[in-house]
């Protein structure tokens, strides 16, 4: 059970990683912009337009550009650097921790703040008006 969540949250560490890593170097690299099909086809913007930029503020530290660009990229990027400081700390945890009821409380405290976290940085996303 302990090899397989480690290898489960390396497989989740991986793509968090890039996700963080693609939003801090994608708007340097000039306009390149992808366009939003649902802004190309509503003419109104998503709740997820702007996201990559927002959270390439936040990365910058310009907190006031980052909420400009989406209300919701802080909330997702410490989304992000949360999950991503939580594999590590977790994959150290479980490599220390021997005694079985200790491993299966720390899996079920992983999934559960995981899954709350989730619930609530994401909480915009689940709203009825996907349209601003």
């Amino acid at each position: 059970m302990r090899s397989s969540y480690l290898l489960y949250n390396k497989i989740i560490a991986a793509p968090l990683a890039a996700i963080i890593i693609y939003c801090g170097i994608y708007p340097l690299l000039g306009n390149w912009t992808v366009q939003c099909q649902v802004e190309k086809a509503t003419r109104h913007a998503c709740i997820g337009c702007g996201l990559t930029r927002g959270i390439h503020q936040a990365l910058l530290f310009h907190f006031d550009k980052a909420l400009e660009w989406n209300p919701s990229s802080l909330l997702i990027l410490s989304f992000f650097l949360i999950a991503l400081i939580m594999r590590f700390g977790i994959n150290i945890l479980l490599s220390k921790t021997e005694d079985i009821k200790r491993v299966r409380t720390l899996l079920y405290s992983d999934v559960i703040f995981s899954v709350l976290m989730f619930l609530f940085c994401f909480r915009h996303f689940f709203t009825a008006d996907i349209l601003r």
